[in-house]
């Protein structure tokens, strides 16, 4: 059970709550693709997808924790941040594409109450394929 989905009307889709998450992550799920007005709801292959992540949240957030190593260990321009890089905690895993449910993208951020958001894409149910911060162009 991935728990409450609300619809967001600025992000355009429906999200989970971190904050009150019993897994300790909360999702980003778009709507089916082909809907009419009468019938807008999340994908349901994108819930399913969710709901197996929630089943079995120590197995993505492995993942993270093993993508954010290599991460530093292969991209020498991390290194001034590494102090706040091994912090980084699964935040939210945005599934956006109905027709590729194992695809999206991971925030990550050192608390649940932290701005600061780092992320990298979700492709084929794993986090790839470079960590990234927004605003800046010296990551890769």
């Amino acid at each position: 059970m991935i728990g409450t989905l609300d619809y967001s009307e600025d992000d355009e889709a429906w999200l989970t709550d971190p904050k009150t998450s019993t897994y300790g992550f909360g999702f980003y799920i778009s709507p089916e693709s082909a809907v009419d007005c009468f019938d807008f709801r999340p994908a349901s292959a994108l819930v399913d997808h969710a709901a197996s992540l929630a089943s079995n949240p120590s197995a993505i957030t492995q993942l993270v924790k093993s993508f954010l190593t290599s991460q530093l260990q292969s991209n020498p321009s991390l290194a001034a941040d590494k102090d706040e890089i091994q912090k980084l905690q699964l935040y939210r895993v945005a599934l956006m594409w109905p027709e590729r449910p194992g695809d999206g993208e991971i925030e990550l951020r050192t608390s649940l109450d932290s701005n600061r958001i780092w992320g990298c894409a979700y492709i084929d149910r794993k986090p790839a394929p470079h960590l990234s911060l927004p605003g800046r162009d010296d990551i890769h």
